[in-house]
């Protein structure tokens, strides 16, 4: 697993508390601290994957791609277009 080093500001007497319980578990302060986070975010939903649509295209539009896209534009193409300069 990749860590990566942050900062956490704590009250002075969250950091005595937290000092003495890794002393008393006989484990350092970032441990409980990473539990802790762990637990909590064990209660988060995950982030969702973007689930794209499947194309079901025609075979046929696939092979001739780029003769129906210059179709929408005329037979100029782009340079045949009134609002190009």
């Amino acid at each position: 697993m990749t860590m990566t080093r942050t900062t956490v500001y704590l009250s002075q007497d969250a950091k005595r508390r937290l000092s003495t319980a890794a002393q008393r578990r006989h484990r350092s302060e970032a441990e409980l601290i990473r539990d802790a986070i762990d637990q909590l975010l064990a209660d988060e939903p995950q982030r969702p994957r973007p689930n794209p649509p499947q194309l079901d295209l025609d075979p046929a539009v696939i092979d001739n791609l780029d003769e129906h896209l210059s179709s929408g534009f005329g037979a100029d193409g782009l340079e045949g277009a009134s609002w190009h300069s």
